[in-house]
């Protein structure tokens, strides 16, 4: 939220700078993000009156104007704004006037007329861009040779904090004036008075709450015979800028200000497009609203609406609707101010995808007591502005369903245990009264009762925590923490994923963390077999998907890195996946992952390497290195596989007893465009559960007789994978063959064009004796026989 740091001291004025300020309310739970100046530096800019304006004699686009300054004698100014007329107002820097970028208005003389002086628009002098070409309007009521800076009270910050979920209180200048006089002690006084505003007649429009529970105040108003020209003052509409909203008519200009100032969301309706009683219900399934963003949604039966008896005008505590919005036509216009119960608001916005500061605040807890004050308010201010004849004020009540505030009791002990200190009794009371709680004594401490904009009030450790922050985290005594702790011993059999993480880290990988929701058409793409699941309030249309890979986040990353001329990219993410399952309480079996993406060289460029792309067999090298970590490099087979997010013939997936445990290969070059991704990206995902566990070491005697290679080089068929070939040879039950390893793939001169030769070293040893060539002669015929039979292999 942002607001005035001016605007909160006309309610409470610490004897703090705005440094000191943001600090204590960042210590009190309300993190400011920043401050920052409300206009540029510049002095010596003063309100001017234009008294005439001539062309100049020798520029077309040039006025030769005088300008009352407030002196002796008007100042001539030569000008080029197209918008200065005699008679208006605005902002006259004089001579000697330092401007913002340190530009120093001097005398000049321009197509040969002196000019003393400048006349300014908004960013001239360091303010927002008021959308106009030209000098920047001031009120006609302005004080001639008024400080700029005075006048427009330019002497001011704008302070953004961010809110927790729990202190929607503080969504409004009056939430935070109560946490700054209760943590600073400064007076506490509301700058404006309470006024009963209620008139004599009726009111003409009538009103009809059908869902007491999730509505249960509604109170309404009727203002007619106004100045339907009257525009809002200055004040305000800076006021509003400052807490980043824009100034759009009069009507909603005040329902926005009292939305900053006391944090209650209204409404105003033009009072001739109401057809019949104003009804509070549910929608009708299939009903249809055109909001205010001009936006058409159908709604759903659980919708809370605002309607009559044309059908739906508003989405209740969110947005009005389209068809009774106040034009600059209305005369005469019904108020809404209400409260709505946060459970029939939340997550009705994100379910239209809508986000408004009104259902922000519902969705969190509005003051239910705050409804009759915050429309008093608004028809004062606008009665004050504009004029006009106030209804009485139409109510529905429900007593029953409103909330009631929590009655928590409060021991002195358990204070003085969680916080560390004793705190006497007489602070104790004087933070609760400063904050709005009331207190009564008992023996072992107190009964609080939270005021009715605590929502967030439930247990004892809440009024701790009020204690606590306002008490000053700073004055708490420094005491060590005594937690004896004891560390379990890890199985040896047990893989660290930190080590596989290391291991990553170490060859070039760079982790990411990424959403586990996603785009649910991307998530198609990638996975179109898997079921997923649906988010019912997502955060976002493109993030309502459960992940059931984690490849939608990887590819993501590389597009945001690729976009900012990373050209060479190694990512990698452990997590969770999620796959829909009915049969699960929470509907959804959740796996952890291990998976990486590679895109671009092999290596950085140097003057000494040429560079190369990263290829299949350097994501598989990576792969193995898992493997052989947790000793499951030959317990893990790599298979030819078709998987849609894959290229069809750079794909494989890792097989384990017969089961799937992962999948690698390249990025199907038709994912490429859509997943906004250049160049060949190669990526990989395995099931952590198949890479946490490994062998446990046992020692054995090294052999003391010598070792025989042989080497054997077959020719199969070009189709025959090399992995076939090999379990063919170790499928051969020996106890003297120690090892195969692959050293030469061949295809060329001597071989058939639809074969190749694959050769392979076979380590033959014995460990309690030397070995005769009958027993290698041997088993090599037996291997020759199995890859024979097994692949068609002969050998070369």
């Amino acid at each position: 939220m942002k607001f005035s740091e001016n605007w909160l001291r006309e309610w409470t004025n610490p004897d703090w700078d705005t440094r000191m300020l943001s600090e204590a309310l960042s210590l009190a739970g309300l993190e400011v993000d920043g401050a920052e100046p409300v206009a540029g530096t510049f002095t010596n800019v003063v309100v001017g009156h234009v008294l005439s304006v001539e062309k100049h004699p020798d520029a077309d686009k040039l006025n030769v104007t005088q300008v009352d300054v407030g002196e002796d004698e008007p100042v001539q100014i030569v000008c080029g704004a197209k918008n200065v007329v005699a008679g208006m107002k605005a902002c006259c820097a004089k001579v000697g006037a330092v401007l913002p970028g340190d530009f120093k208005i001097k005398k000049a003389k321009l197509r040969g007329v002196p000019s003393n002086g400048m006349l300014c628009g908004a960013t001239e002098i360091g303010l927002p861009d008021d959308g106009v070409d030209g000098l920047f309007v001031l009120p006609s009521d302005a004080p001639i040779g008024m400080d700029v800076r005075d006048y427009l009270d330019l002497n001011d910050q704008m302070i953004e904090v961010d809110l927790t979920p729990n202190r929607a209180d503080c969504f409004s200048i009056l939430g935070l004036a109560r946490d700054v006089h209760a943590v600073s002690g400064a007076p506490f006084t509301q700058p404006f008075e309470d006024r009963e505003m209620a008139g004599s007649t009726a009111c003409s429009q009538s009103i009809k709450v059908l869902e007491s529970e999730s509505c249960p105040k509604y109170l309404g108003c009727v203002v007619s015979d106004f100045d339907t020209s009257a525009t809002t003052p200055l004040w305000m509409v800076q006021k509003l800028q400052r807490g980043g909203v824009r100034s759009l008519s009069l009507v909603v200009d005040i329902t926005n200000y009292v939305l900053l100032e006391l944090g209650q969301p209204m409404h105003a309706f033009d009072l001739a497009k109401l057809q019949g009683p104003i009804q509070v219900r549910k929608a009708q399934a299939g009903e249809k609203l055109v909001t205010l963003d001009e936006k058409e949604v159908t709604l759903s039966d659980d919708t809370l609406v605002i309607a009559d008896d044309s059908g739906a005008i508003a989405l209740a505590g969110i947005m009005g609707g389209l068809s009774t919005s106040v034009t600059e036509s209305t005369n005469a216009i019904f108020f809404e101010s209400a409260h709505f119960s946060r459970l029939a608001i939340t997550g009705k916005a994100r379910k239209y995808g809508l986000h408004t500061d009104s259902s922000m605040r519902f969705e969190r807890g509005v003051d239910p007591m705050l409804p009759e004050r915050a429309l008093n308010r608004a028809l004062d201010l606008f009665t004050q502005i504009a004029g006009g004849t106030v209804s009485m004020i139409e109510s529905v009540t429900s007593e029953a369903f409103l909330p009631k505030p929590a009655v928590i009791e409060l021991r002195r002990a358990t204070i003085g245990s969680r916080l560390g200190v004793d705190v006497v009794d007489a602070s104790v009371e004087a933070i609760f009264a400063g904050l709005g709680f009331t207190t009564e004594s008992t023996e072992s401490g107190w009964l609080v009762t939270a005021p009715s904009f605590r929502f967030d009030m439930a247990i004892e450790m809440d009024l701790i925590e009020e204690i606590g922050r306002i008490y000053g985290y700073n004055n708490l005594p420094e005491t060590p923490v005594m937690a004896p702790m004891t560390l379990n011993e890890l199985p040896e059999s047990v893989q660290e994923l930190y080590a596989l993480k290391t291991a990553l880290v170490q060859r070039g990988f760079n982790e990411v963390v990424t959403y586990s929701f996603v785009e649910e058409d991307k998530q198609k793409l990638l996975a179109p077999d898997l079921p997923y699941v649906l988010l019912q309030n997502p955060i976002s249309d493109d993030m309502k998907a459960m992940r059931t890979t984690l490849f939608s986040g990887l590819l993501q990353s590389i597009a945001y890195n690729q976009n900012r001329q990373q050209s060479r990219v190694r990512l990698f993410e452990s997590g969770l996946v999620f796959y829909k399952n009915d049969t699960d309480p929470t509907g959804a079996t959740q796996v952890p992952m291990m998976a990486g993406a590679i895109v671009g060289s092999v290596a950085d460029s140097g003057w000494d390497e040429n560079e190369r792309k990263a290829d299949f067999f350097d994501l598989k090298g990576d792969v193995e290195t898992l493997l052989r970590m947790s000793h499951q490099l030959g317990k893990i087979r790599f298979e030819s596989c078709n998987h849609p997010a894959l290229h069809p013939g750079q794909s494989a997936a890792l097989i384990k007893d017969g089961k799937e445990v992962g999948v690698m290969g390249k990025l199907h070059p038709q994912l490429v465009k859509p997943m906004g991704v250049s160049g060949d990206v190669f990526l990989f995902q395995i099931r952590q559960d198949a890479i946490l566990t490994k062998d446990v070491p046992e020692a054995k005697a090294i052999s003391k007789f010598p070792e025989v290679a042989r080497d054997l080089a077959f020719v199969v068929s070009e189709s025959t994978t090399v992995q076939a070939l090999l379990d063919s040879v170790m499928q051969v039950n020996s106890d003297i063959l120690q090892s195969v390893d692959l050293f030469d793939i061949y295809r060329g001169q001597g071989i058939e064009p639809d074969q190749k030769s694959v050769a392979i070293t076979l380590k033959i040893q014995h460990h309690e004796r030397t070995l005769q060539d009958e027993e290698v002669d041997s088993l090599v015929e037996q291997i020759l026989a199995s890859a024979k039979q097994a692949v068609n292999a002969v050998l070369r």
